[in-house]
Order: structure tokens, then sequence, then C-alpha cells
């Protein structure tokens, strides 16, 4: 299912985040897709994702594992949906219904897209991985 951009991906980062940012040591993806109920092919992709966008890092090994790049109050929820979901989906425009040249000089894309877009960033943008730690019960006192 797809809503505005947003994938089963972005619900699943947020899981596997939030899990892995729960633990105090290193936890292995085994454990990970255990506690989440995240299909471990999903989220092994997932986890490439959020290493690729310096969200994750890992260590290999026999006490190897998943840990958090940066300190929760540095990862934005943005962060996560935009490593993970192409947020550029939801500008759209559709040349059938707009009388415009191009998609650059779309209304539809310009009036609405767009602005929905900022708002749903601006949003993003203003909640940190330490607020949602916080609200969950896994907030470090």
């Amino acid at each position: 299912m797809i809503l505005l951009g947003f994938t089963i991906k972005s619900e699943y980062a947020f899981r596997i985040i939030l899990s892995i940012a729960g633990c105090e040591k290193l936890t292995s993806l085994t454990n990970v897709c255990k506690g989440t109920k995240v299909p471990k092919e999903f989220a092994e992709k997932i986890v490439l994702q959020l290493r690729k966008a310096g969200i994750l890092k890992a260590r290999r090994g026999r006490s190897g594992g998943y840990e958090l790049a940066k300190d929760p109050s540095q990862i934005t929820a943005y962060d996560i949906v935009a490593a993970v979901d192409d947020l550029e989906k939801i500008k759209k425009c559709s040349q059938d219904l707009c009388n415009r040249a191009g998609a650059e000089t779309c209304t539809i894309k310009t009036l609405v897209w767009d602005r929905v877009m900022d708002c749903i960033k601006e949003t993003l943008t203003r909640v940190t991985l330490q607020e949602l730690l916080g609200t969950c019960g896994r907030g470090k006192t």
C-alpha cells in the first residue's frame, strides 16, 4: 500500500530503529526481526539503506550487530523516512488534468503537492528519535 509516497518500508524502518535504539548493546538482525515482526529479507534491505544514510552502523563478528551511528537526538523522523522511501513520489503532476506544458509549471504540483510535501517534511524534521523513544517508554533517563 502506498499512501502519499510512503510505503510499509517506512513503518518497518521505524520499528527496526526503535528496536535497535532501545538496546544498550549491539543487537543482531535476527533479534530485531523477532521483536519487530519485520520479515528478515525486508529487514536486511532496510538496514542496508539505514546504514547508507548514516543512521545505523554495523559490527561484524561473533559479538557483532547493529547500533545507532548517531545520538538519538540527532536523528529525525525525516532522516528515517527519506532513507527508505522516495518522498519525491508525492510531488506528481497529471498532464491530463493540467493544461501546462510540463510538470515543472504544473499548477497542481505547485499549489498542492509541493505544499503537502513542505508540511510533511517540516513535521518529520521536528520529531527526533529521542522523542520517539521517550514516548514509547524506551528513553534513557
